[in-house]
């Protein structure tokens, strides 16, 4: 709800409110006397009696039946029946005597000078003996049922007789005790009936007077008061709505993802440790290196999907449409398939189709993403067999569609569960979390990618013949260009490219220092090191002053004192053109363009990728150098 529209329904509320306030007191004055009128008449202690009698009356009644219930069962042995007429009696016994005691209490409170309240408490009296037999008979039969229950079903003969006399005494006491209950029933509804005929005429007037004023409340403040209050709801409504998803998913999110985190980390944390032993042999030690570079990944992946999922969730997924080269990107997705498919010895073939486009106009990043998932969901299910990576061109009179399909012949997926897959949190067996583990946000995150790129995700499966997952999406074709591969950790980057570089290292991490300088220490760069903004700023202004001036500066965005967004503006409003790369931990969709924004040349999320690191500063540095010497030559 808008604040303009706030302000309105909170005026006009207090207008309403106020008419309402005035037009209540005019109702109250006129109406004083009727009010007065109807509670005389409708005598809340008056009505008590009666269904208190009634109660009573009632109560008499079931404990009658409880009673012939218990002996017939007795008698012919049925010892499972004892149990709930037992309860029953009970209840009835409690419920007798509490209506009793209530009704003792109204009828005296009246008090005695009253015609009627004698009537009453005669009345009273003549049951008083019936009821106290009927309850001390009844309390009685149930001390002997609750004996027989526990010795059932050897009963003596005289515990027979002393259950049949119980209710022979309940029968005869229920037939002394119902006329008198009848009478009361009968003489506090003559009053009743009195009361009212008396009290009509007084009222009618009054009612006419009331009507009409209510009418015109309805008319003129309580309808337009319901109107806001239903706008006022259906606002509510929404905000609840989506305040109730957003904790369903937060809490859904914290328990899924806390176990899934744990793995990972108990494998990197444990693996750390075993390198600390010295008796690792070479072998052992870069399995061991490799296990935890899996499980880093393992763990940047599980990050990277749950701020995707966050970001569709509060609807801020962005979506950066640009060239993207099909057949590359396509290629380079199977190519580090490859090596998990092999380690499970299942067959991975990729087919493009001649009809696709080299190059189309998409969100380069949000279309791996989604084949990397449905890609690794193939190869997590697929115990035996092979995996097929297609892609074709869809041809329709108003539309051109790219279709990716992924085939495997995996465990597949029962009919029922093939739409609930693509909900949050959701595999389509509970088992298969313990088999196959998984977060169960792949396939949601991967749909609402798609969807974003004006497609789809569809699914068709056999269970234990495989599932083939199809991707459509949204086909522009743009004119081919020659595009450079991206960098992956197979690249191995000029290293020497950096000899004799002043490099400025800014971040308020301690260890996250001693990794980049650790990374760049080989490629001959001269490092410096700051904690925070500020320091950057002060060393970089007394290198500029001493005549030697950094070439390039790593910084990171989040720090104390002065973050990186804001010493990156005071160096560029001061004139300071040195090349700056964000390294941050804020990956989310924006945090690029807001690091470009505020001054820096280059962005990197981390975990930093060394080689794509080095490679990215060689490159910056380079173009700055061939920036510096065409400037010097048109000078």
């Amino acid at each position: 709800m808008n604040e303009p529209n706030s302000n309105h329904i909170l005026k006009s509320i207090t207008r309403f409110r106020k008419l309402a306030i005035g037009s209540a007191a005019f109702v109250a004055m006129l109406a004083a006397m009727m009010v007065i009128s109807v509670v005389s008449v409708l005598d809340a202690t008056t009505a008590t009696k009666i269904s208190i009698t009634g109660q009573k009356r009632l109560l008499a009644q079931k404990i009658l039946t409880d009673a012939i219930t218990i002996d017939h069962a007795i008698q012919t042995q049925r010892w499972n029946d004892l149990g709930p007429a037992l309860k029953d009696l009970q209840q009835s016994i409690q419920g007798i005597q509490e209506a009793h005691i209530v009704l003792t209490e109204f009828i005296h409170w009246s008090g005695a000078t009253q015609e009627h309240t004698k009537a009453e408490q005669e009345l009273l009296a003549n049951i008083a003996l019936p009821y106290q037999a009927m309850v001390k008979s009844a309390v009685e039969l149930n001390k002997l049922t609750i004996s027989i229950i526990r010795r059932s079903p050897y009963i003596d003969q005289l515990t027979l007789d002393r259950v049949t006399a119980a209710k022979n005494e309940i029968v005869e006491s229920h037939t002394n005790l119902l006329p008198g209950i009848e009478k009361i029933v009968l003489l506090e509804e003559q009053k009743y009936e009195s009361e009212i005929e008396q009290s009509i005429a007084y009222a009618k007037i009054g009612m006419i007077i009331l009507l009409a004023i209510l009418a015109a409340n309805i008319l003129f403040i309580i309808e337009p008061t319901f109107l806001i209050i239903r706008r006022q709801l259906h606002e509510l409504d929404k905000a609840t709505k989506q305040a109730a998803r957003s904790d369903a998913v937060r809490w859904r999110l914290l328990s899924n993802m806390g176990h899934e985190f744990r793995t990972p980390m108990n494998a990197i944390v444990g693996f750390t440790d075993l390198l600390a032993e010295e008796t690792l042999s070479e072998s052992e030690r870069t399995r061991l290196i490799e296990s935890i570079c899996d499980s880093s990944t393992q763990l940047t992946h599980l990050i990277e999907t749950m701020l995707d999922m966050s970001a569709i969730e509060s609807g801020q997924l962005r979506i950066t449409n640009e060239p993207c080269n099909l057949h590359q990107t396509l290629e380079k997705l199977y190519k580090n398939a490859v090596p998990q498919a092999k380690a499970k010895q299942l067959d991975l073939t990729l087919h493009i189709d001649e009809s696709c486009p080299v190059q189309i106009e998409t969100d380069t990043k949000r279309l791996e993403q989604i084949i990397y998932n449905l890609i690794n969901n193939a190869i997590k299910f697929t115990i035996i067999g092979q995996i097929n990576i297609s892609a074709n061109r869809i041809d329709t009179p108003n539309l051109q569609t790219l279709e990716i399909k992924v085939t495997d012949t995996g465990i597949g997926i029962k009919p029922e569960d093939q739409q609930s897959i693509f909900e949050l949190f959701t595999q389509s067996d509970d088992n298969l979390t313990r088999s196959f583990g998984g977060a169960g946000l792949g396939l949601t995150v991967s749909r609402e990618l798609a969807r974003a790129l004006n497609g789809d995700i569809a699914v068709e499966s056999t269970p234990g013949e495989g599932a083939t997952f199809t991707l459509t999406i949204g086909l522009k074709e743009t004119p081919h260009q020659s595009t450079p591969l991206n960098i992956t950790a197979n690249t191995q980057p000029d290293q020497a490219s950096l000899e004799s570089i002043k490099l400025l290292i800014v971040d308020d991490a301690k260890d996250n220092r001693v990794l980049l300088k650790h990374i760049l220490k080989k490629t001959g760069a001269m490092i410096e090191q700051a904690h925070d903004g500020q320091q950057a700023i002060d060393a970089i202004k007394a290198a500029i002053k001493n005549q030697a001036p950094f070439d390039l500066i790593l910084m990171d965005m989040q720090m104390p004192v002065l973050d990186g967004y804001h010493a990156t503006v005071e160096l560029r409003e001061q004139g300071i053109t040195t090349p700056i790369i964000a390294l941050t931990a804020h990956a989310l969709d924006g945090d690029r363009e807001h690091c470009l924004a505020a001054g820096c040349d280059e962005y990197m999320a981390k975990p930093i990728n060394k080689d794509a690191l080095i490679e990215t500063c060689t490159q910056l540095v380079a173009k700055t150098s061939a920036s510096n010497t065409h400037f010097k030559h048109a000078a």
